[in-house]
């Protein structure tokens, strides 16, 4: 069984999974050596490993170069979030994800907000990049690698379901193989969302949204960790060296045990 076989039928089991984010190989292995089936990046990660902001401010050769160390080392699928594509031309961003799939990835994300203007693309011109990287990867031998839809409406727009439901059919006709919406927490709307659609959706765990099976219930396929992983490292480090530094027993026990 192929990697992309793999990654496509974790989102038609009958329950959910949970995928990890990484930011560097190191947590990418950590995650693998926890006996994860796949997992992705995460561009907040990544970006803030570089003492940078998220929003494409990192050039797309660095993750480029990162994702190749990635595959390198890793056996389980990788997923690679290219946030928005890292241009507004449908053909820079194909060829962008092209690149990509040439490196192993089996999917990305790909979101509809534009890193300009800080507003959603029009539908029409989400729904051209979409379909252009679809035909871009059919041409070149990866129609099997997943395209992930991400919408940032309940990011951006107040009441967004509406929004987000025409956008995500738009989706699903352009090609789209899932749907992402980060920021949907409400049981009720994702439930209605699920059954208005025939391809995965795909949430994001939140402060106040934090238990898969609560969205597993709901019929979401996959509930992505997003930045909590590195925001948990970075929190659990400061804990104890704090602690190490006011000469707490506990934190001086757990560090000396693990060296």
């Amino acid at each position: 069984m192929d990697k992309y076989h793999i990654f496509h039928q974790l989102h038609q089991q009958q329950t959910g999974f949970v995928l990890p984010n990484a930011w560097d190989l190191s947590s990418a292995q950590f995650i693998q050596a926890s006996g994860a089936k796949a997992l992705a990046t995460t561009s907040w990660g990544i970006a803030a490993s570089y003492g940078l902001q998220d929003g494409e401010k990192i050039p797309f050769s660095y993750l480029l170069s990162l994702v190749k160390t990635l595959i390198n080392h890793l056996t389980i699928p990788l997923s690679v979030d290219i946030e928005s594509g890292y241009s507004n031309d449908a053909h820079v961003i194909s060829q962008h994800v092209l690149s990509l799939a040439k490196l192993g990835v089996v999917g990305i994300n790909i979101e509809d907000s534009d890193k300009v203007t800080s507003q959603l693309r029009s539908l029409d011109q989400q729904c051209t990049i979409i379909e252009k990287i679809k035909q871009t990867l059919d041409e070149n031998g990866f129609e099997k690698l997943f395209i992930n839809a991400r919408t940032d409406t309940y990011l951006i727009e107040k009441d967004p379901y509406e929004l987000t439901l025409a956008r995500a059919k738009a989706y699903e006709n352009a090609g789209a193989d899932g749907v992402f919406v980060p920021g949907l927490c409400k049981i009720e709307q994702i439930k209605m969302l699920v059954n208005a659609l025939n391809i995965p959706i795909n949430v994001m765990a939140m402060a106040d949204f934090n238990c898969p099976k609560i969205a597993f219930a709901g019929g979401v396929k996959r509930f992505s960790l997003g930045n909590s992983l590195y925001d948990l490292v970075g929190e659990t480090l400061k804990k104890h060296l704090t602690q190490l530094g006011n000469n707490e027993p506990p934190a001086i026990k757990l560090i000396l045990n693990t060296i």
